[in-house]
């Protein structure tokens, strides 16, 4: 398909349509398969991730506000995937003694009876699915996949930069919109949203609306890559050489991060 397309139109940059057209294709052609196995034990895969989520929690009953922060789900989603499930016997919903407005989510002893049962059936199936995979393979994809999740997420503001460096940053998909909003190149990097005037990256010429595209030579995609580039300067002593770009003008600069212990805020 690739080929095709630079023939007909090399004008037409389509390597990453042809990567998000795929990950589309693959989701349409697993996802039935993944579900034939649910279907047998009468419950669909998003029934299952409830389960296995408060399987995998551990905890005799968990708040349904956290069970939907795990799953990444609103509200109003979460509580119809818990009545179908109180609805079969698989969970039970009980007043949260923590929240009057809130409830607590249990898993049944039935419905651990059909996640005991489900479970083996749906790994051997996900093994199937990527037979045509060597493991390393997997492996790299796994890895892969989930640095494109990390970017895509709308997370929190990351501790561990905010702590450490005094300032937020926002992943490549969000940096490259908001240029473009502004009408700068749209480069991928990390985009500086706030920074503490009384920070180490402040301290280091960083302001916000900055574009941080390299740690070391290394490109910076997500807010994970930041935190590598921080744990290597500590180990070989030395700063974290940033290419930055500002506005459109490329920029260098010497991030020192504070030793453990003595971020923002700290004594």
């Amino acid at each position: 398909m690739i080929a095709g397309w630079h023939a007909a139109r090399p004008d037409l940059s389509v390597e990453a349509v042809a990567v998000t057209a795929r990950l589309a294709r693959v989701q349409a052609l697993a996802a039935p398969r993944l579900e034939t196995v649910f279907a047998r034990f009468g419950i669909r895969g998003a029934d299952f991730a409830v389960l296995a989520t408060l399987v995998r929690l551990a905890d005799e009953s968990v708040s349904q506000r956290r069970l939907a922060s795990e799953l990444g789900l609103s509200a109003g989603t979460i509580s119809l995937r818990v009545d179908r499930l109180v609805a079969k016997g698989f969970a039970e919903r009980h007043p949260d003694p923590d929240d009057r407005r809130g409830a607590v989510i249990a898993i049944s002893a039935r419905g651990r009876e059909l996640f005991e049962a489900c479970a083996p059936e749906h790994l051997a199936n996900a093994q199937e699915l990527l037979a045509g995979l060597r493991e390393d393979e997997r492996e790299e994809l796994g890895r892969l996949l989930g640095k494109l999740l990390y970017t895509l997420e709308d997370s929190e503001p990351d501790d561990v930069v905010a702590a450490e460096l005094g300032m937020v940053v926002d992943g490549a998909p969000v940096a490259l919109e908001r240029r473009r909003a502004v009408g700068l190149p749209p480069l991928p990097g990390l985009l500086v949203r706030h920074v503490d005037p009384a920070g180490p990256a402040a301290a280091s010429g960083i302001r916000p609306g900055d574009l941080l595209t390299a740690a070391d030579r290394r490109p910076l995609r997500t807010r994970h890559d930041l935190e590598l580039a921080l744990i290597r300067s500590r180990v070989r002593r030395r700063a974290v050489a940033l290419e930055i770009t500002r506005g459109a003008e490329p920029l260098r600069l010497a991030l020192r991060p504070p030793s453990p212990g003595h971020g923002v805020g700290t004594g």
